[in-house]
């Protein structure tokens, strides 16, 4: 009788914890002996109640295992534990009622480490994974990776780059610039740098650059806008006290840094009218009534002329 595996996890994370499941299982000597999407689970448990004749410990993977549908009561029997034989079900979410109670209380369950929430938690998640392949990193490049980076796969197959790419050798900042970032992620935060730099020429390019796109590629920068600028709005409304409010937003130290270097440079009012003009823009935009990037170009030319 088959042992049963759910592994549980949706979009890039899937496909890692099923490579590194499966991996694992063949360096135990489990022999892949099939793989399929959905099917029955007649069919499925009935063919596998043992070790094949040359293979005995078998591996058999179902993908979309949710279209095998719920598991009737009845099959509960011809499930085991600690068999040679060892069918990995692959589901988006947890399979609820799909799987009977008795059934589940057998099955191993494997699922994507949860990514933290804070970041400073963050942070110590990625210089721990950082570790574990080898990667000396700085912490400021390390503060990088988790302001511009939300999804752990996509910051986890940037550093396995930056394990080829910089082996051995110390990785800082200036690195993950130019090794980890597309033109678009790139863009964004050099128009947030020199934003909060005042370095006009540069912010000013750097958006033109970008006014190329669609307005649906408006709202992701806006808002990007919004949450460093109402940090140096925080930071020059409540100097003494900015920093509670970057905890409680849950702002990266990154980005805390950069927003200081605005409060000092633009002070609250002309940074209390940016924001202000973000929220309208945003609010026009969606109702159909903006003016889209000509006047995000005209908040953005009113705050770099402004002075503390």
């Amino acid at each position: 009788m088959p042992e049963l595996r759910l592994i549980i996890a949706s979009g890039t994370a899937q496909r890692r914890v099923l490579e590194d499941t499966a991996g694992a299982l063949e360096k135990d000597g489990y022999v892949l002996s099939g793989r399929q999407e959905g099917g029955d689970w007649v069919s499925l448990l009935s063919e596998n109640m043992s070790g094949g004749l040359f293979e005995e410990k078998r591996l058999i993977i179902v993908e979309s295992a949710a279209l095998l549908g719920p598991m009737p009561e009845n099959l509960s029997a011809m499930v085991a534990q600690g068999s040679p034989v060892i069918i990995l079900l692959v589901y988006d979410a947890e399979p609820g009622k799909l799987i009977p109670a008795a059934v589940s209380k057998k099955c191993v369950v494997v699922k994507a480490a949860a990514f933290p929430r804070w970041p400073n938690e963050r942070q110590r998640w990625v210089s721990d994974l950082a570790g574990k392949m080898g990667l000396r990193i700085a912490g400021d490049a390390i503060s990088l990776i988790v302001e511009l980076l939300e999804d752990p796969e996509e910051i986890r197959s940037q550093l396995v780059s930056l394990s080829l790419l910089k082996k051995n050798a110390p990785i800082n900042k200036t690195d993950i610039e130019e090794l980890c970032l597309d033109d678009g992620s790139g863009n964004l935060l050099k128009l947030l740098d020199s934003l909060c730099g005042g370095d006009a020429v540069t912010a000013v390019k750097t958006l033109r650059a970008m006014s190329g796109g669609s307005n649906s590629e408006l709202f992701p920068l806006m808002t990007a806008l919004h949450n460093r600028m109402r940090l140096a709005l925080y930071a020059a409304e409540y100097p003494r006290e900015g920093a509670k409010f970057a905890q409680a937003l849950g702002s990266r130290d990154y980005a805390w840094r950069q927003a200081g270097s605005a409060a000092r440079r633009y002070g609250a009012t002309a940074l209390t009218s940016f924001v202000v003009g973000l929220i309208k823009l945003n609010i026009e935009e969606k109702s159909g009534r903006g003016a889209a990037w000509r006047s995000l170009e005209l908040l953005v030319l009113d705050l770099l002329t402004a002075r503390a």
